[in-house]
């Protein structure tokens, strides 16, 4: 070859990549023989590729369109060449129409538009990418022959959209190309709506899809979660249930009988014996006590608890819980203050909680009180639809630092077995949750060695 042929190649080759448009030169058998720089870099296209493959084109119009990206569309010329081969430029169509598309081809939200036939004419990246497919799955779709969406139900649903329907929400939305797809590996949220023309005809169909596997896959784990603590909460109530029965029930036999042994024979055994008898019944007693609370918070707890709010008389239940307490009252020699508003004694409470809250805090009252009074008090606030009721006592008071958990079960101020009281710690627990029930609070206000003062409120009955 002449070293002239040569000069005039390398001219060509060199003019040929510097054209900033798309040139291709194909053959007779339609295959892309030669292209520019451009035409590699931009469209992704080489040698060897055929051209009908990669662009539709309509010569008569001399439109192209990439057939992988159908959002680039081209003007075509086209210069018949020597040895039946045919050079071809291809001019981009830079109108508002394309740019939009070239917009939404980059957008992250999934898009897919069919025409009024139901084919596909534009889908963007993101729908690419979700969707897992190879691009000639897309070029023969049709959405009215989906097999997948007919034999759900959906397809009906989307006709709709086609009929004119203005906005459709699918939520597990699964057509044969995501099964050709990632199929069963993603969970989709769809958003189907028409484009109308000037006719005010449906022209076209937009699908919006929303990856939503990870909230999915979160609810889920939720579901399970809530059948395992059902599971779990029926499983402690059944225990709960057989342990009141099956435990308490023989421990009032067995308080009954301690009781009536000890009048029986009190005055035939020794003091000795009489001591230990009465331990006896003391820890029987305490055991049952135990166990009813605990069985009281996890009824509480679980939500097991059937409240009926209703006015109460709260002289009445007082009296009647200082009557309980007769006994030790007496044994220690307090001197006990009651000071009721007499115009506000009727209370909206629920009968057993609010005896439980007075026994545990006037007992407790007794309990820590070695000398001294213990006052129950009463007072509204000034538009008189709360009842403030305060028991105070001059015992031996609550230190700064355990104020703040006074309130949490099985918490007391002294542990071991060497403390100075008894008890479990459930008694306080139980009663800020009573009050919780029946939508009351409780404050407590104490100095270590001075006393201690709770002051709870209840809804004034008004008739």
């Amino acid at each position: 070859m002449s070293n002239l042929v040569i000069d005039l190649k390398e001219s060509f080759n060199e003019i040929f990549d510097s054209i900033n448009k798309p040139v291709l030169i194909i053959d007779s058998k339609n295959l892309i023989s030669n292209l520019n720089k451009v035409s590699f870099e931009e469209l992704h296209i080489s040698e060897g590729d055929k051209f009908d493959e990669v662009f539709d084109v309509d010569f008569t119009s001399n439109k192209a369109l990439m057939k992988h990206n159908n959002l680039i569309e081209f003007n075509v010329k086209r210069i018949k060449l020597s040895n039946e081969k045919t050079l071809l430029i291809l001019d981009r169509a830079e109108d508002d129409l394309n740019l939009l598309k070239q917009v939404f081809y980059r957008v992250p939200i999934r898009i897919v538009v069919f025409n009024n036939k139901g084919q596909v004419i534009f889908y963007n990246q993101a729908f690419e990418k979700m969707w897992g497919l190879k691009k000639e799955y897309l070029v023969d779709y049709n959405i009215f022959e989906d097999e997948r969406l007919n034999s759900t139900g959906v397809l009906k649903q989307i006709e709709e959209v086609f009929n004119g329907r203005p906005f459709l929400f699918l939520e597990g939305y699964y057509d044969i190309l995501l099964e050709k797809g990632k199929g069963y590996h993603i969970w989709v949220e769809s958003t189907l709506f028409p484009i109308f023309d000037d006719k005010k005809e449906v022209e076209y169909v937009v699908i919006a899809h929303k990856d939503i596997s990870d909230v999915k896959l979160a609810q889920e784990e939720i579901k399970i979660a809530k059948a395992e603590a059902e599971e779990s909460n029926r499983l402690k109530n059944a225990f709960l249930q057989n342990l009141s029965h099956e435990i308490r029930t023989p421990l009032n036999a067995i308080i009954g009988f301690g009781d009536l042994m000890t009048d029986l024979i009190k005055d035939k055994i020794e003091q000795t014996e009489h001591e230990m008898l009465m331990n006896f019944n003391t820890g029987i007693k305490r055991l049952y006590r135990t166990l009813t609370q605990i069985l009281e918070l996890s009824q509480v707890d679980t939500g097991n608890y059937d409240l009926l709010i209703e006015p109460v008389n709260l002289k009445e239940m007082i009296e009647n819980v200082l009557d309980d307490l007769k006994h030790d009252i007496e044994q220690k020699k307090l001197e006990v203050i009651i000071k009721l508003d007499e115009k506000k004694l009727f209370v909206l409470a629920d009968k057993p909680a609010l005896r439980r809250i007075l026994m545990n805090l006037i007992e407790n009252a007794v309990k820590f009180t070695q000398k001294g009074y213990i006052k129950i008090e009463t007072y509204p606030n000034s538009n008189e639809t709360i009842l403030f009721c305060s028991i105070k006592d001059t015992g031996i008071g609550i230190s700064e630092n355990y104020l703040d958990h006074i309130f949490e079960p099985f918490s007391q101020e002294e542990d071991g077995f060497n403390r100075s009281f008894e008890g479990n710690g459930l008694g306080l627990a139980l009663t800020k949750k009573y009050l919780d029930l029946i939508n009351s609070s409780i404050t407590v206000d104490s100095v270590k060695g001075v006393g201690s003062t709770f002051t709870f409120t209840l809804p004034i009955y008004r008739e």
